[in-house]
C-alpha cells in the first residue's frame, strides 16, 4: 500500500487552490503539501503556518490519513501523519541570507525536538543547487545542502524539469527532502510538465510505500500524466474545502 504525495505552489490563487482541491480528488492524493495556499481552512485535516505561507492537507477520501499538528513558525509547519512527521515550507526570495539562515535553525529544532523516524520536508524556499537540477548553485542553495546534509536529509529531486515557469524563464526552487528511513519507501518522485496548475509552479507527485522500494528509494515514475482539467467545467463542490477557498480574504 502506498500514500501518493502533491506538492504545490500556488501563489495565493483561489483558482489554483480550487483545481488543486480537484486534483486531490481525482488522483486520490493522500496528502498535499502547499506553499503559498490562498487560504488555510480551519478544518482538522488542514495545518498551517503562521504566515499563511505554508500548509498540509490530508484527504480522507484517499485512506484514513489523521493528521496530528506538530509545531508551526513563519514560513514552516510541522504535522505527524501516520509515523512520518511532514514540514511544509515556504521562504520568499525578497529575504536575506541572514533570514534563511534563522528560517533554516527553526526548522531543524522543530525537526530535533520531535526526532521523527520517518521525516519528509517539502515546499518553495527559492533557493537554487545543482544537486536538485539547477544549472548553478546560488549562496540559498549552498545553505540549504548544508542544512539538509547537517540534518540527515537526501533531496529527492531527481532531474532537470524546472519546477517554477515565468516569462523571464523557469527555476528549479520547489524541493522535496526526506530522511534516510523515509527516502527507501519513495518512488516515482516527478515534475508533472504537462498538468495545469492555474500558478507558475509545476506540481511534483509521487508516492511513499510501507515497504521499502529499490536500493536508490525511487522506483519508476507513474505513467500518467494525469488528467488535463477542462477549466470552464471544473467541479468546484467535489472537495469540501474547495469552497472555502473562494471566501474574500480578511
Amino acid at each position: 500500500m502506498a500514500t501518493r504525495i502533491l506538492q504545490a505552489n500556488l501563489n495565493r490563487s483561489a483558482k489554483a487552490q480550487d483545481l488543486l482541491a480537484q486534483s486531490l480528488a481525482e488522483w486520490q492524493i493522500g496528502v498535499g503539501i502547499i506553499a503559498e495556499p490562498y487560504s488555510v481552512p480551519p478544518r482538522d485535516n488542514w495545518a498551517g503556518d503562521l504566515d499563511r505561507l505554508a500548509a498540509i492537507v490530508t484527504n480522507s477520501s484517499a485512506g484514513p490519513l489523521p493528521l496530528h499538528r506538530v509545531e508551526r513558525g513563519h514560513g514552516y509547519v510541522a504535522a505527524w501523519i501516520g509515523d512520518t512527521m511532514v514540514v511544509g515550507a515556504y521562504f520568499s526570495p525578497n529575504r536575506s541570507l541572514a533570514e534563511f539562515e534563522q528560517f533554516l535553525v527553526e526548522v531543524g529544532s522543530v525537526i530535533g525536538r520531535n526526532r521523527p523516524g520517518k521525516l519528509l520536508v517539502a515546499g518553495d524556499l527559492n533557493a537554487k543547487s545543482k544537486s536538485w537540477g539547477s544549472p548553478a548553485t546560488d549562496v540559498f542553495g549552498a545553505e540549504l545542502e548544508e542544512w539538509a546534509t547537517s540534518t540527515g536529509l537526501i533531496v529527492l529531486n531527481r532531474g532537470s524539469s524546472n519546477t517554477c515557469v515565468r516569462q523571464q524563464g523557469g527555476s528549479i526552487v520547489d524541493v522535496t527532502f526526506a530522511n534516510a528511513t523515509l527516502a527507501r519507501c519513495v518512488r516515482g518522485w516527478e515534475v508533472l510538465e504537462d498538468v495545469e496548475t492555474l500558478s507558475d509552479h509545476r506540481y511534483i507527485r509521487f508516492e511513499i510505500s510501507t515497504l521499502p522500494a529499490n536500493p536508490s528509494g525511487l522506483g519508476r515514475p507513474w505513467r500518467e500524466n494525469g488528467p488535463r482539467w477542462a477549466i470552464k467545467r471544473l467541479d468546484r463542490d467535489v472537495f469540501e474545502e474547495a469552497a472555502m477557498t473562494r471566501k474574500r480574504r480578511p
